[in-house]
C-alpha cells in the first residue's frame, strides 16, 4: 500500500508541474512605452521597464549578448501579443552568452531591466535611435503552433460504415510557425 501511495504522490507532482503557468515578469509602475523612451532617452535613464516583442537579430559580443527586438504589446503573462502593430525597436543587452541559434530572429522574448541610454544605428539608410535596456531577467517564449483552419474535421468514430454519406473528413494539419 505504501508503494502505491508514493507512486500516486510522484504522479500527482509530475502532473502539477506540467500545469504550471508561464513565468510572469514583474511589470513596474509606470512602465513607459518604447516610443516614449525613444523620444526622451535621458528622461527615462535608470528606470526599470518590462518590454517584449519579436527578435530581429542576436549578436554575441565579448562582454555579453545584444538582442535587437521589435517591440509588441504584452498580455497578462508578459508574452508579446501577435499583431501587426509594433511600438518601435529596442536593444536588450544580456550578461553572458546567449546562443543566437536559440534566440533566433522571429522568436518572441520578454525582458525586464533598466534603461541605460540609447544608441543611434541605421536601418537601411535611415538613422534610428534605439533605447538600450540592461536585462536582469528575460523569458524566451516557446514557438507558437498553428492548426490549419478549414472546414474539415476529424472524428475517429466517423466513417462510411457508421453513416450513410461518404467519409471525407480528415485530421487537421499542424503548421509550425515561429511568429
Amino acid at each position: 500500500m505504501n508503494a502505491r501511495l508514493s507512486s500516486l504522490l510522484v504522479l500527482t507532482t509530475l502532473l502539477m508541474q506540467g500545469c504550471q503557468a508561464a513565468p510572469k515578469l514583474p511589470i513596474p509602475k509606470p512602465n513607459p512605452l518604447v516610443s516614449a523612451v525613444q523620444e526622451k532617452p535621458d528622461a527615462y535613464k535608470s528606470q526599470r521597464v518590462t518590454w517584449g516583442g519579436v527578435i530581429l537579430a542576436t549578436e554575441a559580443k565579448e562582454n555579453g549578448t545584444e538582442i535587437i527586438i521589435l517591440a509588441k504589446r504584452l498580455d497578462s503573462v508578459t508574452r508579446p501579443i501577435e499583431s501587426d502593430a509594433a511600438f518601435g525597436r529596442f536593444i536588450a543587452t544580456v550578461k553572458g552568452f546567449v546562443d543566437p541559434a536559440v534566440y533566433a530572429p522571429g522568436r518572441e522574448l520578454s525582458v525586464n531591466g533598466i534603461v541605460t541610454g540609447s544608441e543611434n544605428r541605421k536601418i537601411g539608410e535611415y538613422d534610428y535611435l534605439y533605447p538600450v535596456v540592461s536585462v536582469d531577467s528575460h523569458h524566451l517564449w516557446h514557438i507558437r503552433v498553428r492548426y490549419e483552419d478549414d472546414d474539415y474535421w476529424w472524428d475517429p468514430w466517423y466513417g462510411p460504415w457508421y453513416h450513410p454519406y461518404p467519409y471525407y473528413h480528415r485530421p487537421p494539419r499542424v503548421i509550425l510557425q515561429v511568429n
